[in-house]
């Protein structure tokens, strides 16, 4: 069911020309210009909770939204230890190529 939503709410957010980068499991990736990112954002979180809506016959799922300005990375908790241990194994890597 989460797949059939994100797929709706790909096609939503096309046809209201929102410029998806990428989709990350349940989320979706855009890119805009700085200066109207709180609007894109908030017409993106609109169209995930129609595709939710549609698929689920009414029923609207929450959206959990996340702004990443430049210079900013994704962070996310549970990804930590994952991240420090592909971290550690760059290191090791460019050690040994040095």
């Amino acid at each position: 069911t989460a797949a059939e939503i994100l797929h709706v709410a790909c096609i939503l957010a096309e046809r209201r020309d929102i410029p998806v980068v990428a989709t990350v499991h349940d989320a979706m990736m855009i890119e805009v210009d700085i200066d109207c990112v709180e609007q894109v954002d908030a017409e993106l979180s609109r169209a995930m909770r129609d595709a939710s809506s549609l698929v689920l016959r009414g029923y609207e799922l929450p959206t959990d939204r996340q702004i990443i300005r430049p210079g900013e990375h994704f962070h996310d908790d549970g990804g930590a230890e994952m991240w420090g241990t592909v971290e550690r194994l760059l290191a090791r890597l460019g050690a040994q190529s040095a």
